[in-house]
């Protein structure tokens, strides 16, 4: 292994001790926060507000940290440090003034706003969410600001830092509540908000120092400002097209009663548990390994490393889909039941955990395969393919929510995920004309034995254990543990390439 290959493996350690352990911190801070609040109007308010705003963060900050990164580095590498600035600049240029439009129009449109998320409130409840979208939308501009900063360290390969705003808000926001709950109540979460920005922008301005020094710049002598910004506009618009689900089921669950909003976003958390460490981690280093193979043509190479991921997301995801359906309202209770979370709210809470569980094998195979595609320079493709998921997203949240409550909504963002890659496969195929998804048939018809069997035993084991955390435990090991053997005795290649690498791990 040479000395590069090394740094990377050890950066990618590093990374990914520190993304477990800010999670966990991450989770903590939620449990801390349904202590003091539970799932209840106020806290509705809260995050029907506070989500909005982050999903229009969020469009932003993925369409321009995609584009940014590449370019800015290249530019660095060829240009040097100076003409690198410059290009910094320039985004910053042209992101600040469209940003303060934005809020402009966001703060004019307030009222329209609340009744789009909220259609089902009184005028009294609709105004109260009125002054918590004022107070929240200035996070937007933050969040934009500092994304360039965090490219910028990115960029540079500076990771740490840019990775601390989880710790910074997690910590925050567990001491805001602890002393300030009783004279703010809810607005607390504002004011953590609020300080955490401010410390994670000083932090990044401190340490991009080095590397960026802004000047006002003529576009002209930037002509990769015009890159960036064509590159990021398809991003955008299919990440806006995205955070629209998130809108939509926000808007739904404030039409089910006091507390669904909340509980909706509690069970959120949980999901990201899940995506956050066992799907992005996983799909960021094959996007590196997709782009050379389609650098390089070597398509067979391609099609033989995506077959293996998915088939690897699916023998994981399936069984953690199981456990967590089964024991719901176990995960839910030993996260969240306690200090003001009441059974009720651990109640809507796992039944929305169900229906985000559902979708678990679908978003990685989807994300596994959207990033197929961004290696082809294909973004236009997954874009339009994110209007009919939208479509149908919204289509079954209206339709399931009116029989099955939240765990209508969360169903059917579990449907769009499924719709979504199926529609993007058949994308891919037209780059890729020997890939197909009946590559995966014989590694699922694999799983329905280890399926059966991880059944049965949760089962067992809720029907003979006594409390949420042994029933948890027991449940996870023994049919996890169980699912592994089966599936090794059916001989899935994949899964003897894991059982060969850990035993080699385990010799040295």
């Amino acid at each position: 292994m040479t000395k590069k290959t090394k740094s990377i493996a050890s950066t990618a350690m590093v990374l990914t001790i520190l993304t477990l352990c800010f999670k966990a911190l991450g989770f903590v801070k939620q449990a801390v926060v349904a202590y003091y609040f539970g799932a209840t109007f106020e806290t509705d308010i809260y995050y029907v507000a506070f989500n909005f705003v982050g999903t229009l963060s969020s469009a932003f900050i993925r369409a321009i940290t995609i584009s940014l990164v590449g370019i800015y580095t290249h530019c660095l590498v060829q240009k040097g440090k100076a003409a690198a600035s410059k290009l910094l600049s320039a985004c910053l240029e042209v992101l600040v003034p469209v940003v303060l439009v934005v809020l402009l129009l966001a703060y004019m449109l307030t009222p329209q706003i609340a009744m789009a998320l909220a259609p089902k409130y009184s005028p009294e409840e609709s105004m109260l969410l009125q002054s918590y979208l004022r107070i929240c939308y200035p996070f937007f501009l933050f969040s934009v600001v500092t994304l360039v900063w965090t490219s910028l360290l990115d960029a540079n390969k500076d990771f740490v830092a840019s990775r601390t705003e989880s710790f910074i808000t997690s910590t925050t926001t567990i001491l805001c509540c602890v002393f300030l709950y009783s004279i703010q109540a809810v607005t607390s979460l504002v004011i953590a908000q609020y300080i955490s920005y401010v410390i994670f922008g000083t932090l990044l301005l401190i340490r991009g120092k080095k590397y960026f020094d802004f000047t006002f710049v003529s576009f002209k002598i930037v002509p990769e400002i015009r890159t960036v910004l064509m590159t990021a506009l398809p991003l955008f618009v299919g990440n806006s097209v995205s955070q629209i689900n998130k809108i939509v089921d926000n808007s739904l669950s404030t039409g089910l009663g006091h507390g669904n909003a909340s509980a909706l976003s509690y069970a959120v958390v949980l999901e990201d548990f899940v995506s956050i460490i066992l799907v992005n981690n996983v799909v960021d280093i094959l996007y590196v390994n997709f782009s050379t193979y389609t650098a390089e043509g070597d398509y067979n190479k391609l099609t033989d490393t995506m077959k293996k991921a998915i088939n690897i997301m699916i023998c994981i995801m399936i069984p953690i889909t199981i456990v967590t359906c089964l024991c719901a309202k176990e995960i839910v209770s030993i996260a969240y039941y306690r200090g003001s979370f009441t059974w009720d709210d651990v109640l809507m809470t796992s039944a929305a955990l169900i229906g985000y569980a559902i979708g678990f094998t679908s978003m990685g195979v989807r994300d596994i395969i959207l990033r197929g595609l961004y290696s082809f320079k294909n973004t236009k493709g997954p874009m339009i393919t994110g209007f009919f998921a939208v479509g149908f997203n919204i289509f079954f949240s209206i339709l399931l929510s009116r029989y099955i409550g939240i765990m209508g909504i969360s169903i059917a963002s579990s449907i769009s995920l499924t719709v979504n890659f199926l529609i993007n496969s058949r994308m891919l195929k037209k780059h890729v004309p020997s890939y197909s998804l009946s590559l995966h048939i014989p590694v699922l018809l694999k799983q329905v034995p280890a399926a059966i069997y991880a059944v049965a035993v949760v089962l067992l084991v809720k029907h003979f254990v006594a409390g949420n955390l042994l029933v948890f435990m027991i449940s996870a090991i023994a049919a996890l543990g169980g699912y592994a053997l089966i599936l090794l005795a059916m001989n899935i290649e994949e899964v003897n390439y894991f059982k060969t690498k850990i035993l080699s791990k385990v010799k040295k």
